[in-house]
C-alpha cells in the first residue's frame, strides 16, 4: 500500500504539482484528429492536466490549443468565430492565431500595435498517428514526439480511439499493467462459448482459465518497464503476456503477431483521464473481424478502417451499473456489457474517483502495479530536485510492442532473448529490477 502523502503526490497533476510538472514535460494526445475534421470549423473545448483549452484547426489546417478564457476580458473562446486564420472572441472580436498571437484587434484604434504586443497562452500542437498532440512544459525542454512504431502508419493500418475514464489517471494505468485481473474480470465460464480476440494467441481464452495466478517477472529499462505475466499450460509450455510500461503515461498491451495495441492515459484533472487506444498491424492493412465488436454500442466500437472510434462517455457506465446482467454470469465472471474495456472501467471507476491506496492489501501479483509506483514517485521527486527526466528527448525508446505467446522457456530472460525482434524493446534495458 501507499502512504496518504506519497497517494496525494501521485493523484494530483494540476500545473505546479508534482506529477503534474512530470507529466507536462512529455508530449501528449488530446483528442483523435477526427475531432477537428475541416479548416475553419467549430472549436472544441479540451480539459488536460487541469487546465481548459480550445481545440481549433484554421483556414490552412494547422490546429492550435489556446487557453480557453479570452485574454481581453477573459470570456469563453469557445463562442469565438474560427475564420481567416484565427479565432475571433464573440465578445469583442479581438482575434488569435494558432500560436496564440493577436493578430487583430478591431475594437482599437487602426494605428494601434497593443495588438502585435498581446499573446494568449497557446501551446505546441502536432498532428500525427491519428490523433492531435499537444506539449505543456517549458518551451526551452520541448523534446521531439515520441516514436511510437504505429505514429507513422498509413490510416488503413490502425485504429485510433478515445474513450472517458471517470477516475484518475492512476486507477486507469494500474489495471494496464495487471495481467492477473484477466482469469477472472474478463473471463467466460466456458471458454468455448468466448470470442477470440484477433491479436491474443489462439487459446487464449482456455489458458486464463487454466493458470489464474501468473508468476509475474519486471524489467526496468530506461523508457519505464516490461513485465511478464507467466502461467504454467497442461503441456508443460507456458503462456507468457508481456506488458510494455512507457513513462508516463503509456502501455503496450500484449498481442500476437504483427498485431499491436497500445493505450495512452492522459489525465484531465485529478478525477478524469482520456483514455487513447490504437490497434494497428504495421505490414498490412486492417480487415474487417480483425477487431473484437462488444454486444453494445456497437455504434461506438465498429471497425470502419483508419477511421475515428470515439466515444467520450460509454453507453455503459457508472449511471447505470454498467448494464450489469446477472443472467450472463452463468457463462460470464461479470455481466458487465460493452466488452473488456467496459469490464476495466467498471471496476477501476467504482474505486471512486481518487482511489485510497493506504486501505488496500497487496499480493505478489501486483509487483508491476508497485514497480509502476515507485518510478513514477522517483521521477516527480527528481523533478522537484532539479534533476529533468531523460526520457522525453529519446523519442527512439518508444517504438516498443507487448507481447502474447506460447513459449518453451521459463525463465522471463531467456524469453526475452528468444523474442527480442518481436518486443522492438531489446534497447536500453537495465539489468536490475526494482
Amino acid at each position: 500500500m501507499l502512504s496518504t502523502e506519497d497517494n496525494a503526490l501521485l493523484t494530483k497533476v494540476g500545473r505546479g504539482t508534482p506529477v503534474g510538472n512530470l507529466y507536462r514535460r512529455f508530449w501528449h494526445p488530446v483528442v483523435t484528429a477526427a475531432r477537428l475534421p475541416e479548416p475553419d470549423g467549430a472549436p472544441l473545448r479540451v480539459r488536460i492536466l487541469g487546465e481548459n483549452l480550445i481545440l481549433f484547426r484554421d483556414t490552412a489546417g494547422q490546429v492550435g490549443a489556446l487557453e480557453a478564457l479570452c485574454p481581453h476580458r477573459r470570456t469563453q473562446l469557445f463562442w469565438g468565430r474560427n475564420e481567416e486564420g484565427g479565432l475571433r472572441c464573440a465578445y469583442h472580436g479581438w482575434k488569435f492565431d494558432v500560436s496564440g498571437q493577436c493578430v487583430d484587434m478591431p475594437t482599437e484604434p487602426a494605428e494601434s500595435t497593443y495588438k502585435d504586443r498581446l499573446r494568449t497562452i497557446g501551446y505546441p500542437v502536432v498532428e500525427r498517428g491519428g490523433f492531435v498532440w499537444v506539449y505543456m512544459g517549458p518551451r526551452d525542454k520541448q523534446p521531439p514526439l515520441p516514436g511510437y512504431e504505429w505514429m507513422d502508419l498509413p490510416a488503413d493500418r490502425r485504429l485510433s480511439s478515445s474513450f472517458l475514464q471517470e477516475s484518475n489517471y492512476l486507477q486507469a494505468l494500474e489495471g494496464d499493467v495487471d495481467t492477473a485481473h484477466v482469469s477472472y474480470l474478463h473471463r467466460f465460464l466456458d471458454p468455448e462459448t468466448a470470442p477470440q480476440p484477433p491479436q491474443m494467441v489462439e487459446g487464449y481464452r482456455h489458458f486464463v482459465i487454466q493458470d489464474t495466478a501468473p508468476r509475474l517477472s519486471v524489467k526496468q529499462t530506461d523508457y519505464g518497464f516490461l513485465y511478464g505475466g507467466r502461467r504454467t499450460l497442461a503441456d508443460g509450455n507456458y503462456y507468457w503476456r508481456i506488458t510494455q510500461w512507457l513513462a508516463p503515461a503509456a502501455t503496450q498491451l500484449p498481442s500476437a503477431g504483427q498485431f499491436g495495441t497500445a493505450k495512452i492515459n492522459v489525465p484531465i484533472d485529478d478525477e478524469n483521464t482520456m483514455s487513447f487506444g490504437v490497434y494497428y498491424n504495421p505490414s498490412r492493412a486492417l480487415r474487417k473481424g480483425e477487431w473484437y465488436e462488444p454486444s453494445v454500442s456497437t455504434e461506438a466500437y465498429r471497425l470502419s478502417t483508419g477511421h475515428l472510434i470515439d466515444h467520450p462517455r460509454g453507453m455503459t457506465n457508472l449511471d447505470n451499473d454498467y448494464l450489469i446482467d446477472r443472467e450472463a454470469e452463468k457463462n460470464k465472471f461479470v455481466g458487465v456489457k460493452g466488452g473488456t474495456g467496459a469490464e476495466d472501467r467498471a471496476v477501476t471507476e467504482s474505486m471512486g474517483a481518487i482511489m485510497d491506496r493506504s486501505a488496500e492489501h497487496l499480493g505478489v501479483s501486483d509487483i508491476a502495479i508497485v514497480a509502476m509506483r515507485r518510478a513514477l514517485l522517483r521521477m516527480a521527486r527528481d523533478l522537484e530536485n532539479g534533476i529533468e527526466p531523460t526520457l522525453p528527448a529519446r523519442a527512439e525508446l518508444f517504438n516498443t510492442r507487448g507481447l502474447d505467446v506460447i513459449s518453451e522457456h521459463a525463465d522471463f530472460q531467456r524469453l526475452l532473448e528468444e523474442q527480442a525482434d518481436a518486443l522492438l524493446a531489446d534497447q536500453g534495458m537495465s539489468p536490475t529490477a526494482p
